[in-house]
């Protein structure tokens, strides 16, 4: 469809037109009365010559009066296309969206600067193009879109404000489908013949992968979306991408390992990269790695700490064009103290136990042991221990078994030791199915082997227990001789750390909640074994109440930017003020919930990566007393930029009317052509050129032809 972009110039075609017609009779050429004997020369000569000559100048009349028209519709600005979408003039009342990308990819250094600041210099030239009568609202989204203004807006200057003042990056990755649902649900209510939304962001792929073809209803179809691309010719980037302790038990004074993923998502290798670990505020390890193009390196240190405590830290990389993705964070606990409670039928039952777990040398003992018997067990709290070892206990009451159930699901440790006096139905239907999920046909008694012994058959040396033989060959182990067994199957769900040499478990781990539960199908009584005369003994216990009290689950701990995040603190806490300080010293007040013996703390506050501190003050202290830390880090999906291909934004937009803005592309003149289509007054300009020539060659002919008619 043709169009004009500035059509009041056409008013002045009708007077300009009148030129060439004054020209044309002014400058007709005069007659001359000659006398002539006879009028048959004249006669044919007015057939030939003059009726040329006339057709001469009706024709330059013609091609005179064409170049005035073109030249004047040059100024109008003529357009051609075809849709929709160029039958709206050009001062129909538009209603406009822009999306504006703040997330954190966007905050890429580039030699003209940073590309989010180049976004904002296109948002703006986009709400100098609204006129008097048009409305906008401006979104800045990443993972969720957040509109600054309620409503749509005729206010373009606040919205440049807003651009200039408030406007920021974030730390989140993006979400191209959740803006753009804004976006259509915003334009719905808009009664305006032009709708248009602006999506000004740097492309990257991984922003386009929550929107689906089907995203789109047919409602949303008339609506013109506008792909504003601001990513830069190339963009080269290193990020951290993990952090990973393994599975393995971090004690203090004791190396430990951590590693880090490297991700090179450059079109280069990457030469002599320096990698620093930070832990607690100082660099205690950095080396120098090769990565190569497009692809990732781990980086291995074996750091060691002190003091129990909560341990925070991160990774460092040498900086680059994106510097938000050079770090990533991490914190761990080591218990101060863990509270052992034993609990068997009598005294002799945890002899042995408690020796293991109490040495004679005690300056670095970090374990609590208290033991008791069956008869003292209804009165013992189970929330002021860690771990609960049973060894050889008979049975447990209902309501012992519900307070166990609550110890193991709050994140307690729960070791269960067979041995000959306890009740064979009370462990098979209530240990063994409601903490193991074993469905046993026949009730728990134990194996004897006359006139020989069982064995420890195959040890899992990666398991955190037994990490420490883990370079121990294998006909080193030790032989460990029991005169009898519990014969257990196996489960879905459970863990069999240790086999009997008949392949039979012999110790098995099980999720619990929040805590775990472990079980030994052998007793520990020098009469059944020699287990608890071998050396292996100490360590066995020592790891298992350390791996019971730990909290693995906390190493492998990724919390994102924006996540929600729960956690407990001990009830004693209550009455405490509970605050929540985030990686910039913001202080965030927190209300706790109390539920069964624990305080639950919900927190929405995690918009920037690093280390968030919780601590409880009282009236008499400041910052208080730090009961809690954890790590929040970015999202590394969007430190990718690989850029979304055309052919994958026309599946994913399937349907729908848009326009690629190029970041080279002048955007004024890219969204006029897309209104009106492109833009022909050059072409006009052009052709009243070449009419022009034509005309000054006619009207030379036409000169010689007077004049070879004058000399006739």
């Amino acid at each position: 469809m043709f169009n004009f972009l500035n059509p009041i110039i056409l008013f002045a075609a009708g007077a300009a037109v009148l030129f060439p017609l004054l020209i044309h009779i002014f400058n007709r050429q005069k007659v001359k009365k000659i006398s002539f004997s006879s009028l048959l020369f004249l006669r044919s000569l007015e057939k030939t010559r003059m009726r040329r000559v006339k057709i001469m100048e009706y024709l330059l009349l013609i091609i005179r009066t064409l170049i005035i028209l073109l030249v004047i519709a040059a100024f109008a600005r003529p357009a051609i296309k075809g849709g929709f979408a160029t039958k709206v003039g050009a001062h129909a009342k538009t209603s406009v969206v822009i999306l504006m990308d703040n997330s954190y990819s966007m905050g890429y250094e580039t030699k003209d600067g940073p590309v989010f600041e180049l976004a904002k210099k296109r948002a703006k030239r986009i709400l100098d193009q609204l006129k008097e009568g048009d409305d906008a609202s401006l979104v800045l989204f990443a993972s969720q879109p957040m509109p600054s203004t309620p409503q749509p807006t005729f206010d373009f200057k606040n919205l440049i404000s807003s651009l200039d003042e408030e406007a920021m990056l974030s730390a989140e990755k993006t979400d191209v489908g959740e803006a753009l649902k804004m976006a259509y649900e915003i334009l719905k209510n808009s009664n305006n013949m032009n709708q248009e939304i602006y999506l000004v962001t740097d492309m990257e792929k991984s922003g386009w992968s929550s929107l689906r073809p089907d995203f789109f209803s047919s409602e949303d179809k008339k609506e013109k979306l506008y792909l504003v691309d601001v990513s830069p010719a190339e963009k080269q980037n290193l990020c951290i991408e993990e952090v990973n302790f393994g599975n393995q038990l971090i004690e203090k004074g004791k190396p430990f390992q951590i590693t880090a993923r490297i991700a090179n998502f450059s079109s280069q290798p990457m030469k002599n990269l320096l990698v620093g670990l930070y832990l607690d505020g100082k660099r205690v390890s950095q080396t120098d790695i090769d990565v190569e193009k497009d692809g990732r390196a781990t980086v291995k240190f074996m750091p060691a700490v002190e003091e129990a405590g909560i341990h925070t830290g991160f990774f460092e990389l040498t900086d680059d064009d994106l510097l938000i993705d050079n770090r990533r964070f991490f914190a761990f606990r080591i218990p101060e103290k863990i509270g052992v409670l034993l609990v068997g039928e009598n005294q002799r039952d945890t002899h042995h136990l408690n020796l293991a777990l109490n040495p004679l040398d005690r300056s670095n003992a970090n374990k609590e042991v208290t033991r008791i018997n069956k008869n003292s067990l209804s009165g013992i709290d189970f929330n002021k221990y860690q771990t609960i070892i049973f060894s050889n206990l008979s049975l447990l009451t209902d309501v012992q078994l519900t307070k166990l159930e609550r110890f193991a699901q709050r994140g307690g440790g729960v070791f269960f030791i067979l041995g000959d006096g306890i009740d064979p139905e009370f462990y098979s239907k209530q240990i063994a199915q409601r903490f193991f999920n074993l469905n046993l046909k026949e009730p728990l008694v134990s194996t004897k082997n006359p006139g020989g012994f069982f064995s420890f058959g195959k040890i899992d040396l990666n398991h955190p227990i037994f990490q420490v033989y883990r370079n121990v060959e294998k006909e080193k182990l030790p032989l460990i001789k029991f005169s009898s067994i519990f014969e257990l199957p196996e489960s879905s769900d459970m863990k069999t750390i240790i086999r009997f040499n008949l392949g039979k478990p012999a110790l098995m781990e099980r999720s619990f909640g929040g805590g775990k539960v472990l079980l030994l199908a052998a007793p520990v009584d020098e009469s059944q074994g020699d287990l608890v005369v071998h050396p292996f003994f100490v360590p066995l216990i020592n790891r298992s109440v350390e791996y019971l009290a730990s909290d693995l689950s906390r190493l492998d701990e990724d919390i994102l930017v924006s996540s929600k995040v729960t956690k407990e603190l001990p009830a004693d806490l209550a009455g405490k003020e509970i605050e929540l300080f985030d990686p910039q010293m913001g202080k965030i007040a927190l209300q706790p919930s109390f539920q069964t013996d624990k305080l639950i703390l919900r927190i929405d506050d995690t918009h920037l990566p690093g280390i968030y501190d919780i601590r409880a003050t009282t009236s008499s202290s400041t910052r208080g007393e730090v009961v809690d830390r954890f790590a929040v880090n970015i999202d590394p999906k969007d430190s990718d930029p690989q850029k979304i291909e055309m052919s994958g934004i026309e599946k994913k937009l399937e349907g729908l009317s848009f326009f690629y803005v190029d970041p080279q592309d002048d955007i004024e003149k890219s969204i006029l052509q897309s209104r009106y289509g492109k833009e022909l007054w050059k072409t006009f300009l052009w052709v009243a050129f070449c009419l022009l020539a034509l005309e000054m060659f006619l009207a030379r002919s036409k000169k010689k032809d007077m004049v070879r008619e004058e000399k006739t």
